[in-house]
């Protein structure tokens, strides 16, 4: 049996290589917008909680005004 490795398989074996680096990448890109986007949302969420928040202080110092406990 022969044991090297021909020109046929080297050239096979780098184009999958390169295929699958190619496809990894974009995954990771595709992963790295979806972490951006989400950061964004919970931002978002973290301003409407902080606004909520401050509504239900209004709304317990209007009761607390009102003598409503």
């Amino acid at each position: 049996m022969d044991s090297t490795i021909t020109l046929f398989e080297i050239l096979t074996l780098a184009g999958a290589l390169i295929g699958v680096y190619v496809k990894l990448s974009g995954e990771v890109g595709k992963l790295k917008s979806r972490i951006i986007m989400l950061e964004r949302r919970d931002d978002e969420v973290k301003q409407m909680l902080t606004g909520l928040v401050e509504a239900v202080q209004e709304i317990k110092i209007l009761l607390a005004e009102k003598g409503i406990k």
